[in-house]
Order: C-alpha cells, then structure tokens, then sequence
C-alpha cells in the first residue's frame, strides 16, 4: 500500500510538471506561428488563449490552437506512456525478487533522519543511519572485526540518552567519557577489578527494597544467579546453598534494621550511613558472616539466633542450617562461600561495599555508566556482571514513562561480548517489554551458536526475534552464513542460452532462482561492509561506521574523565584541591546571601576551584561567574 502511494504521488507530480512545461511550450510556439516578437512569459499562452473571444484575433485562432495543442500535447502525452509504466502491475518474479534497500526504501524507514534518541547502526552514500524510537538491536560481528570502532565508539559519542556500556578494556571510557561529559552527562565508571582502584562502587544490596518481605525475593533472585542450575549437578547443593545465602543476607538486614531502629549514630554524632558503616550487607560481609568468628560457625550461627530482632522466616532457615549433619553442613557452607570468595580481595571488596551511583535515576538524568572488565578477569566477574546489569534492568521496569512524565530519559545497555555474563532472566524473559519503560538493547555477541549455548536454541531464537534490528559482519561459521543467506531470500535470474543445430541457432531464456547472496560470498563480504536485517525494511547492505576515519566523530575524542582511587577501606580520599574547591564554594555561598553583588573576580577564582575538584561522578557543566540570591536556608 506504501509503494502504491508513492507511485500515485510521483504521477501526480509528473503531470504537474508536464502542465507547467505545456505552458510555456504553448507561449512560445504562439509567439513563432504569429511572428510576435514579445517576451515570453508564465502566461502567455493563457493571454492569447483569452483574447480569443475578441473578434480581432479571430483570424488567427486557428495558429493559436494549434500552438496549444502541440504545446500541451506533447508534454501530455509523455507523461501517459511514464504514468501507464508506473502504475503499470509488475508481474511477481516467480523464484523471488530480493533485492537490498534502496535510498528510498531507507528514507520511508527512518533511517536518515537524525534524533537525540537515535542509535547508529551504519553509514549510507555518506549518511548516519540511525535507529529511533525504542527497538532493540542486535549485532553478531566475530572478534577484530570493528565492532568496538564501527559501532560502540560512534554510539557513544552520537547518542544522548543515558547509556550503561560494558567495556572490557575500558576502551570505550578513554575514548568517549571526556565527550559525555561535555554535553553535560554524568560520568561513572565501575571497574571493580581495577588495580590501581580507580572506579566508582556500587553495592547491589543497596538496591533492595527496605520490605523484609519484597527483599527477601531480591536476595533469592540474587542467589540464583550465584549458584545457578548446572547441568550434571546435583540440584540439592545449588537449593541449600542458594538457601544459605538467603538466611545470612536475610540476617545482616535484620540486623542492620535493628540498629537503624534503635537511631544509632557514627563517632561524628551523624546517623549510621550504609556507605561507611562496615554492618550494612556487601557480598564480602555475607562472606565473612558464612565464616563465624574465630570458634565452631555451627556454635556462632545458634547464638545469632538468640537475637530479638531476627524474623521468624530467617530463623527457620538457620535452624534448618544448623540441624544438618557436619558433613552436609560443611559441604552446604563451602558451596555458599565458593562464589563469594573473589570479594575477600581488598579492591574489589572496596568496589562492592558501598554505593556512588544510584541506578533508579538512570531514565531521569543523562548518566552513562562504563562497566569496566579486564579481559583476563572475564570468566571471574560474570556472576557479578549478571548481578549488575539484573540490578539495572529490575530497578528500571517499576515504572513507565507513561506513569511518571519525569522519566524522560532513555536507558540503552550497550553490552559488548553479551553471552560473558551468562544467562540473564530479567532481560531474556522480559526484552519484550522493556521497550515501554524507555529500556533500550544493543547486543552484541560473535556468533548465534554463542547465544545458543547460552540460551538455548528456542530462547535465543526468541530473543532475536524481539530485536528490530540485526547488524551483521562479516560471518565466519559456516552455519551463520548459511542463516544469513535464506534471511537475504531469493532473486530470479534470467538466463539466455544458445543452441545450434542442423536448422541454425535458436536461443532460448529460462528463470532460475538465486540467493540475493550465498553463503561464500557473505562470508567474502568486504570488512568495511555490513549488512542490516530491519523489520518493515528491505535488506540493507551498507558500510561501516569507522570513528577514525570520520571526521566529525574524530573530532569529538577528548581526554577521558579523571577518576580517583579508592582506598582499601573503599573510600575516596579528599585531596586537598577539594578541600579548598569546598571551602570555596561555601564562602562564594555566604558572600551571595549576605551581600546582593560578588566581584566577578572572587566569583572567577572560586569558580576554577570547583572546576579544580574532582568528583564522585564527574559531569562537565557551566559553572557562571557569579551566583544568583537565591539561596535556601
């Protein structure tokens, strides 16, 4: 229906186009036959057709109609024969008619027309294209490739909604963070496994409700992840262990409400903060609470259960713990501990105490946050990365744009290597709806055998199918290039063949089917092409989007965003820049509301001060040389 009325269209505007050249054909021609020798003119021939009525000019009717007619009808008559061949039915090729997008078909899909939400997925006779709204994208591209330079790197620095990026050698973050900064995001990046400590923390458990009951199906939903079902295994160690878990999390929040409720406050006379008091539970203090204290842990584990506060569902579970043989006990336990092990080390266990981001805000302020992974620390941190990005995606399907205008954000997970982190249910069993929160996808794995193994193949085929777009490297399997061909469909292929014989040479023309490309020549395709799958779209064939040899985007690589280290303890120590960029900024305070005018030149140096500190997170924005009246109490 779309194409028939862009055919109507351009026959509507062909014949508008012919009217106005029988306008002038019929002046000029009236100008000729009567040897006339005045100006031509728009109007013309419509002057000397109304000057026909005039007995003066009846004479020479006869040339003046004849100039209209050729004049009219020539143009006329080659606009019919293009109409008839426009509106003409075209016969249906009998083997197929793929072919890839044209420019036309782009446009009509959306893809040129650049927004604030739009995601780019390539690059077209010299255009972004870009995909709007809030459909998913999934990208299979094998390692060196360019998916991190064609597509990651160029996402980053187009896209202005908040992004949560998984950065394995943090080469997103050093290219793009000083970018996003500048347009005024928050800057934030986790990298737990750091050496020199230089990350943001962010403690999942802060995330739970403060509802003993909705939390105790939080820290279920995090035991799951921990201890998995595996194949082989017998379910009866994953069910105790991930019980386990449950109880000693269980525990520590009760025990954290207890002193919530009994008002206690730190040495500095302030109430207790989660982010430095050593009670609040973190995945080490789960840890070190499965471990007891110096004596037998069956002993330390019945004399918690004499504390008032402890709820009745957590002390059934840790009688049930306690009531078990040694041996089962001490097989349940080391089974509990196996995974929590990696956060006795003192960086990330300084990385994952405390919090210095705030996952709920991601759809109401610009945030992007790099999660950074070295390499060799992959297979180490799936878990944890499972745990973040559920964290992430769980905390944001609460509400929808819908309900609270104030998320006015998108949240894109831009998620390099997809499969490392293993199965992730929230967003596997939930892509579908993700979008209606504002929750966009880019996923990005190596082949779909990768997904497969993860997901199986029903699901993965599942969660393809929930993702709009499909960006496609050059394949290296022979099975995904096989995939990739029946999905590009068949084109007809007329063939002339010659024969001769004893009566001459005939000729005859036969169809035969073709694949719009076989599997060989996809996997022969140039490295600096892809090719898009799109819903609603024909097959677009395109080029890579190489961020160094785009001028515009080259442009735009700037120094990244500094980050402090954190100390063993988990803090970020205050230099003394930030004690001065503080001291500043409170005298400039003081000076506003006390007096109705501030020199420019106190307001300047104060100003640098603050540009001077360092931050938790770090955003980029316009500090003016004096401040406004408006101070609160």
């Amino acid at each position: 229906m779309g194409v028939l009325r862009t055919r109507v269209a351009g026959v509507v505007a062909l014949l508008l186009l012919a009217l106005t050249v029988g306008l002038y054909l019929g002046g000029l021609l009236t100008l000729w036959l009567l040897r006339q020798p005045a100006p031509l003119h728009f109007t013309t021939y419509v002057e000397y057709w109304q000057a026909l009525g005039q007995p003066d000019w009846q004479p020479f009717a006869g040339k003046i109609r004849l100039a209209g007619g050729l004049g009219f009808g020539l143009p006329l008559l080659s606009w019919a024969i293009v109409a008839v061949l426009i509106l003409k039915p075209r016969a249906r090729a009998f083997h197929g008619d793929a072919r890839f997008a044209s420019r036309g078909d782009l446009a009509r899909a959306g893809l040129l027309k650049p927004s604030p939400e739009g995601v780019i997925i390539g690059k077209a006779g010299g255009d972004y294209l870009y995909l709007g709204g809030t459909r998913h994208i999934v990208m299979t591209a094998p390692t060196r490739t360019g998916k991190t330079t064609s597509i990651a790197i160029p996402v980053l620095l187009t896209y202005r909604h908040s992004i949560v990026c998984m950065d394995l050698k943090g080469e997103l973050f050093q290219h793009t963070s000083g970018y996003r900064a500048g347009i005024g995001q928050t800057i934030y990046r986790f990298a737990p496994y750091a050496e020199d400590g230089r990350t943001h923390r962010f403690n999942p458990l802060m995330a739970m409700s403060s509802d003993p009951r909705v939390r105790v199906g939080e820290l279920q939903t995090l035991g799951a992840i921990l201890y998995p079902d595996e194949p082989g295994q017998d379910p009866f160690w994953t069910s105790q262990s991930r019980t386990a878990f449950v109880a000693f999390g269980s525990y520590l929040f009760e025990a954290w409400d207890d002193k919530v409720r009994q008002n206690l406050h730190g040495s500095d006379g302030r109430p207790i903060d989660p982010n430095t008091h050593d009670a609040f539970p973190s995945f080490e203090r789960i840890y070190r609470f499965s471990a007891g204290d110096d004596g037998e842990l069956k002993a330390f584990l019945q004399a918690r259960l004499k504390e008032p506060f402890v709820s009745t569902t957590t002390r059934a579970a840790l009688t049930s713990l306690t009531g078990m043989a040694e041996q089962t006990f001490a097989s349940v336990i080391a089974t509990t501990q196996a995974p929590l092990q990696q956060f006795l080390s003192p960086i990330l266990a300084a990385a994952t105490n405390a919090c210095d981001f705030d996952v709920d805000v991601l759809r109401r302020r610009p945030i992007t946050i790099y999660v950074v992974i070295p390499p060799q620390k992959l297979g180490e941190a799936r878990r944890l990365l499972n745990i973040f990005f559920s964290t992430v995606i769980g905390q944001n399907l609460r509400q929808t744009p819908q309900d609270d205008p104030a998320l006015k954000y998108q949240m894109l997970l831009l998620m390099d290597e997809f499969t490392a982190m293993g199965r992730v249910n929230v967003l596997s069993e939930r892509i579908s709806l993700t979008a209606g929160y504002g929750i966009r996808d880019l996923s990005i794995i190596q082949s779909l055998s990768q997904l497969d193994a993860t997901y199986g193949a029903d699901e993965a085929r599942t969660y393809i199918t929930n993702h709009a777009a499909s960006i496609v490297f050059t394949p290296r399997e022979q099975r995904d290039a096989e995939e990739y061909s029946k999905m590009l469909g068949d084109t007809t292929v007329k063939r002339r063949t010659r024969s001769t014989g004893k009566q001459g040479t005939s000729y005859s023309h036969t169809e035969e089917r073709r694949p719009l490309m076989l599997p060989q020549e996809l996997k022969e395709l140039p490295n600096d092409e892809e090719i898009i799958f799109l819903e609603g779209c024909r097959p677009i064939k395109c080029r890579k989007n190489w961020y160094f040899k785009d001028r515009r985007l080259k442009q735009r690589i700037v120094p990244p965003v500094a980050v402090r280290p954190i100390s063993a303890a988990g803090e970020h120590p205050m230099p003394g820049k930030t004690r001065q960029a503080i001291a500043a900024a409170v005298s400039l305070a003081l000076a506003a509301c006390a007096s109705p005018s501030i020199s420019n030149a106190a307001a300047a140096e104060s100003s640098a001060a603050v540009h001077a500190a360092p931050a938790i997170g770090v955003k980029a924005q316009h500090v003016p040389s004096t401040l406004s009246n408006g101070c609160r109490p």
